[in-house]
């Protein structure tokens, strides 16, 4: 029987990955890295840290069935309306309902500017990543690899803008 892959789940189904905290510190810090959404759940009036993502939210222990069932409900609803890129393994980069394949180059550059969407990644961290991929990192390299990226991603309603001297930044489309 044929492999095949499961379709990605619609932000109303997203995944919740529930964390313990502090105990499970690190385990916050992988579901930050990979962007799931995270529902913090603070023991032993602990203090929750502070965090301005969408996709993370927090409880109290103990809380009832009903409370904790709301409080997902709504990290999903907010996580959705806030709509980010994700790049998966496979090589596709995704945004809204909209998909596109990019190389594994692109993939490797890529990936700091979905992880951070919206701020700044440095030139000098992307010719990092460029040299350790065994490519030419030169600063012409990488002018040619954003480029293809940015073509790459227009069709998604994406962009690539420069800071000067300084990096880029993945954004959406005003």
């Amino acid at each position: 029987m044929p492999h095949t892959k499961r379709p990605q789940p619609s932000s109303a189904e997203e995944q919740v990955h529930v964390v313990r905290w502090p105990l499970e510190a690190s385990k916050l810090e992988h579901f930050r890295h990979k962007g799931a959404l995270r529902l913090l759940v603070i023991e032993n009036g602990a203090t929750p840290p502070v965090s301005t993502d969408v996709r993370e939210d927090w409880v109290r222990s103990p809380i009832t069935r009903e409370d904790f069932a709301a409080r997902v409900s709504a990290l999903r609803a907010r996580a959705s309306s806030h709509d980010v890129p994700a790049l998966d393994h496979d090589g596709l980069l995704r945004y809204c309902s909209r998909v596109v394949p990019v190389s594994p180059t692109e993939m490797y550059l890529l990936r700091p500017l979905v992880q951070r969407f919206g701020s700044l990644v440095g030139r000098e961290e992307l010719l990092t990543l460029l040299s350790t991929r065994g490519s030419t990192a030169s600063r012409n390299a990488l002018d040619l690899h954003v480029m293809r990226i940015r073509r790459r991603v227009l069709p998604l309603g994406l962009r690539v803008r420069t800071a000067s001297r300084r990096g880029y930044l993945l954004e959406a489309l005003g």
